[in-house]
């Protein structure tokens, strides 16, 4: 029973690779802050209908008496004397309604693309701690290689320096090689807690592991397409076009205020011993005003208008800017990519069993070993680097086209 028990709790305690899509799926429906803007964009659904709608209607009711104090619902004294029920309604010049209702389709529209926005920086923040995570778990394994490489020369060298081919400091060296490597590996644990933190801060769930496949560097074309579709996706720029177009409604409102809102009004006076009466009639607004008022209101919206105009262009000058940085940095790692995969690799290696084999026969130290150890060591970082960093620019590529999934 006890061996039950403990594989039930070991196979507990495993920890399985999650996906990258499954990861992203997850935190896109989990991430509180993009519930927020969800609840948000439901509340302009409701604000949609709420200001299209017209205001509520007032009933008043009132006495005019002059004996308010002695039998006051007594009207029989005066023909004024009068108890009045009322009903009055405002209603606004009719295309108000319905340029306040656009506003807030508008504004609807600009926070759906800001929702967008920061979904797409939500994904491309996991893609790249997920490239990140990657680097680091390829660098262990290489690291995790070389430290047997490394026991392998401190015993060989532990050989030789018994049968007097090599002197103490050689062995001692050596071990400050291993020692080195287990440095880094250190180093390297404690990056990969740091990643894995940073991942669950977009995530909103607890990241044990990563299963990501990234692709082997390879030369990018087509800025100039990047930069098209950009115009037409990136949420960014599609939510400051909605600004534009929110603040050009906002603008026809204002110079609607030119025009009167109306209030239609009815009362019905109730007269004891006398005959009722009833009195109707409208009300409106002059705008007498409109050099310190509808003037001001319009010239300040076309100013704000002309603002957001003004932050659409640096928007895209900015999407443009980082475009290139990215496209031209993916292509600078592809290229040093294909320089160390190509030559220096190989280079390396055939470099390294050279000095290897003097080293056996006692023509070579064990510097030129470390030197060559670490020069093959450094290639294949370096290769590690350069995938992660190409992955992580082309992710970037597609978060500006508006295309990252």
């Amino acid at each position: 029973m006890r061996k039950y028990i403990f594989l039930i709790l070991l196979l507990c305690n495993v920890v399985y690779a999650e996906d990258i899509k499954s990861i992203i799926n997850r935190a896109l429906k989990e991430n509180p802050k993009l519930k927020a803007i969800e609840n948000e964009l439901n509340s302009y659904k409701e604000k949609e209908i709420f200001v299209s709608s017209f205001e509520d209607p007032v009933l008043n009711f009132s006495i005019n008496d002059i004996q308010i104090f002695y039998k006051p619902f007594s009207r029989t004294l005066e023909p004024m004397q009068t108890i009045n029920l009322g009903f009055s309604q405002k209603i606004p010049w009719l295309k108000k309604l319905d340029v306040k209702k656009e506003i807030v389709k508008k504004l609807y529209d600009e926070r759906f693309y800001y929702l967008q926005d920061i979904k797409q920086k939500i994904i491309y923040s996991i893609y790249k701690n997920s490239f990140r995570y990657w680097e680091i778990v390829e660098k262990l394994k290489i690291i995790k290689e070389y430290e047997k490489v490394a026991k392998h020369l401190i015993d060989f060298s532990n050989t030789l320096y018994s049968v007097g081919k090599v002197s103490q400091a050689d062995v001692f060296n050596a071990e400050v090689f291993y020692s080195n490597l287990k440095e880094k590996e250190e180093r390297l644990l404690k990056r990969k807690r740091a990643v894995l933190s940073s991942l669950i801060y977009y995530t909103s769930f607890n990241v044990q592991d990563v299963k990501i496949n990234p692709v082997k560097p390879y030369e990018l074309t087509g800025l100039e397409n990047f930069k098209s579709i950009a115009l037409q996706k990136n949420p960014e720029i599609k939510m400051y076009e909605e600004k534009v177009k929110k603040k050009d409604k906002e603008l026809k409102l204002a110079k609607l205020d030119y025009n009167p809102d109306f209030k239609f009004f009815a009362n019905y006076s109730y007269r004891q011993g006398f005959r009722d009466y009833v009195s109707f009639g409208v009300s409106f607004n002059i705008p007498m005003w409109k050099k310190y008022r509808q003037d001001r209101k319009v010239i300040e919206t076309s100013l704000l208008k002309s603002k957001e105009e003004k932050m659409y262009k640096d928007i895209v000058n900015k999407v443009n800017s980082q475009l290139e940085e990215s496209f031209y940095n993916a292509n600078s790692y592809y290229e040093s990519y294909k320089i160390f995969d190509k030559f220096l690799l190989m280079q390396t290696q055939k470099v390294y069993e050279s000095v290897i084999s003097e080293y056996e026969v006692g023509t070579k130290n064990i510097f030129d070993v470390l030197k060559a150890l670490n020069q093959i060591l450094d290639v294949k970082m370096r290769l590690i680097e350069l995938t992660a960093n190409f992955n992580i620019s082309y992710k970037n590529i597609e978060r500006l086209t508006g295309e990252i999934k």
